[in-house]
């Protein structure tokens, strides 16, 4: 069974983050589709982003557990 993954946004340029999880280095290229929250929420850059502009943050929904 394959999920259906929406990208947060494409880069356009290369880009250094930390794993969200196991907190090891990744290099994400130009051309990748973001589609973790947590990694595009450490891309700050708005040049680093297609249109120039970062994706939009989502709110937890009030009430609902936090991961």
């Amino acid at each position: 069974m394959s999920a259906a993954v929406h990208a947060l946004g494409v880069l356009t340029a290369t880009v250094h983050v930390l794993d969200p999880v196991e907190r090891v280095p990744l290099v994400l290229t130009a051309g990748t589709e973001v589609t973790d929250p947590d990694i595009a929420e450490q891309i700050t850059n708005p040049s680093c982003w297609e249109n120039d502009e970062p994706p939009k943050a989502k709110t937890a929904r009030k009430g609902a557990p936090s991961a």
